[in-house]
């Protein structure tokens, strides 16, 4: 089976420096993401920025917004078996990005 798997934080711009996001460490998705490997499976994994080491033998798709993420799984979904979402979405959005420093 191909299962999406998705992974670590998001992050929305206040500005070109500044982010609102959360602590997640990604740990749950990569571990699911290793089990599936183990377990024969292919895996695409759906990562926003972490410390986390990329388990072997996985297609990594790095990104850091919402939107970025949302693009990502609606592009890859079709060609999936299963889905398992473990990403933490940041729960707030600015309402626009100002570019360079506030």
């Amino acid at each position: 089976m191909k299962i999406l798997i998705t992974a670590g934080p998001t992050r929305e711009y206040i500005d070109d420096v500044r982010f609102l996001s959360n602590a997640s460490s990604g740990r749950m998705g990569y571990s699911l993401a290793a089990a599936a490997i183990a377990a024969g499976h292919q895996v695409l994994l759906v990562t926003g920025p972490t410390e986390m080491p990329i388990p072997h033998a996985c297609a990594v798709h790095r990104i850091e917004t919402t939107d970025q993420l949302r693009a990502s799984c609606l592009e890859l979904f079709p060609e999936c078996d299963g889905v398992i979402a473990t990403a933490a979405v940041c729960d707030y959005r600015p309402q626009q990005r100002i570019h360079g420093k506030i």
